[in-house]
């Protein structure tokens, strides 16, 4: 099976197939999905970090409905801002932005339910070996880590700074100690996304319940 979008892949990973209920804090989800977003541009050479600061490199729109809305949203701004920033920003639209890619490309689709009081939607998938293929390569690449690539290795970083490990293995210390193997190979500006998606949630994780 062809490697998907990152975002694509983290949503996937985060969500359970058969019920579409996401398996951990919404809005710790969102900055990560945020992160996956900004690495998408990263990866597609569409911006990098110059100074801990967003810079744009590629402000063209490349017809890719998920990055093209991202970016705009960062040429909005005629500041520069960090990483974290980004995060903090973009976690606010990320599912919005991502959840529709996912639906036009058959991996899941709209339930909705009712009941006296309210109604639920949820999103679980319709190819339900296909929704798990993402977490069954990390798995796989703990065993395998010569065949490692930059996409996975991205896809490690973020499942790592979301607190998602035992998603992917039982071998709680062993795994992360893999996962943070994998997101160490990675190139700086990728990294520092990495790490502003976990110093984000981080954040959330100790914010007092309102």
């Amino acid at each position: 099976m062809r490697q998907l979008p990152l975002a694509d892949e983290f949503y996937l990973i985060s969500h359970d197939e058969y019920t579409g209920k996401c398996h951990i804090n919404a809005k710790v989800f969102d900055s990560g999905l945020a992160g996956a977003v900004l690495a998408e541009l990263a990866v597609r050479q569409r911006i990098t970090i110059v100074n801990g600061l967003v810079t744009t490199i590629d402000q063209r729109p490349h017809r890719e409905r998920v990055s093209d809305a991202a970016l705009a949203e960062i040429l909005k701004e005629r500041a520069e801002h960090p990483v974290r920033t980004w995060v903090e920003y973009l976690r606010k639209d990320a599912l919005e932005m991502v959840r529709p890619r996912l639906v036009d490309a058959g991996l899941i689709y709209r339930v909705q339910s009712r009941s006296m009081l309210r109604s639920t939607v949820r999103y679980p998938a319709v190819d339900r070996n296909q929704a798990a293929a993402p977490r069954a390569r990390l798995r796989y690449m703990l065993d395998h880590p010569e065949l490692l690539d930059e996409p996975t290795a991205v896809l490690s970083g973020l499942v790592l700074a979301v607190g998602m490990t035992d998603l992917i293995a039982v071998r709680g210390k062993e795994a992360r100690e893999g996962l943070g193997r994998f997101a160490d190979t990675l190139p700086d500006v990728l990294k520092e996304i990495v790490t502003a998606v976990e110093l984000v949630a981080a954040t959330i994780a100790v914010a007092p319940k309102l």
